[in-house]
């Protein structure tokens, strides 16, 4: 048996969906967005463009994913599956720094993963500030808004050092590994490009922890649990300030915010159903030795979905870019459109 077929083309179709979508987005922002949006403006385009990336590295990863036993399993499965060294010799004597290279790939991807999670909750902290804390936007000005992308890079940097030193290859679980992925997948574990965990083995009918592997799952859970975390602390504070109709805000701004609020919810919300429960399954099912096989793939078509069905969130929850898409405005409306709500969003923000 190999991999199935249709978990290659899902992930193609959903990389040009990411690419389509995002482009439209990106359009969408620079037309109709404006100064309404503020400095929100500027955070959406970067997540946009960061879609993009991500979804290019998903498709030249094409990761598949295997839970056996008490690991986790994850190689490429695009070109790059049997390039190990990618065009450099190295000694074997520089064991450590072959293996960051031969699995570089796999490590921007799973990487990458951290960094969007935790960019998604960067947006509901920005959307709390402007709603509940507006007196504050100043921490977003200038330069400061991008220092707000430290916490991700944290977070990117955290979960590839944990792959980079911990889930490399080495002796343990290719041995591990090898008759499953031969008989599963009809591949040799040292001809391919891959990273993951072994929680323990087995040894004279006694668990034999392997600690290091324990400590970088713990690390990554922690890196998901504080993201979502995030997101639902601020989201619920941002909904009881929205639902608030003692506050003073304009009509037009509450209603600006409300979709941009409900946008970010269900991008949370299609995340936790495509990246949240899935990654984190993979990572808590091995403990129990609860085996799901070639069902595990699924995470890898999942996770391609979010960045394709991310930027269509946005742009059908939005009333003017939906109304642009169908063309439901006119230009002397978007105008008039344009002015009230810079006016209205100068106003709220200096409440």
């Amino acid at each position: 048996m190999t991999v199935s077929k249709y978990v290659p083309i899902g992930q193609h179709i959903c990389f040009l969906i990411a690419i389509l979508a995002n482009s439209l987005l990106l359009y969408l922002i620079k037309i109709r967005a404006g100064t309404a949006f503020g400095r929100y403006r500027i955070m959406m385009i970067c997540f946009s463009v960061y879609s993009v990336f991500y979804a290019t590295v998903e498709t030249l990863t094409l990761p598949v994913m295997h839970i056996h036993g008490s690991g986790i399993l994850f190689y490429v499965n695009s070109f790059l599956k049997n390039d190990l060294l990618w065009g450099v010799v190295i000694t074997s004597r520089f064991a450590l720094y072959r293996g960051i290279l031969n699995n570089s790939v796999s490590v921007a991807y799973c990487a990458c993963f951290a960094f969007c999670i935790s960019t998604l909750a960067t947006h509901f902290v920005f959307r709390y500030i402007a709603v509940c804390k507006s007196t504050k936007l100043y921490y977003f000005d200038g330069y400061k808004l991008y220092l707000w992308f430290l916490p991700p890079l944290v977070m990117f940097g955290a979960w590839a050092t944990t792959i980079i030193f911990i889930y490399v290859p080495n002796p343990e679980t290719r041995d591990f590994f090898r008759n499953m992925t031969r008989e599963v997948y009809e591949e040799n574990i040292d001809q391919i490009a891959y990273v993951g965990p072994v929680y323990y083995t087995w040894e004279n009918g006694k668990r034999q922890f392997r600690l290091p592997d324990l400590l970088g799952s713990l690390v990554i859970c922690n890196i998901i649990g504080l993201s979502f975390t995030t997101c639902i602390i601020c989201a619920y504070k941002t909904y009881k300030k929205l639902n608030d109709f003692s506050t003073q805000m304009s009509n037009r701004t509450r209603a600006l915010n409300k979709q941009l609020f409900w946008t970010l919810g269900l991008q949370t919300l299609l995340p936790c159903f495509t990246q949240y429960m899935p990654v984190g399954l993979l990572f808590v099912l091995p403990l129990f030795e609860i085996e799901v096989g070639k069902v595990g793939n699924i995470v890898g078509v999942t996770c391609c979905l979010y960045p394709a069905m991310d930027p269509l969130i946005a742009i059908f929850m939005i009333d003017r870019f939906r109304n642009c898409v169908f063309r439901k405005d006119n230009q002397s409306k978007t105008r008039s459109g344009r002015v009230t709500a810079l006016n209205s969003d100068m106003y709220s923000s200096n409440q």
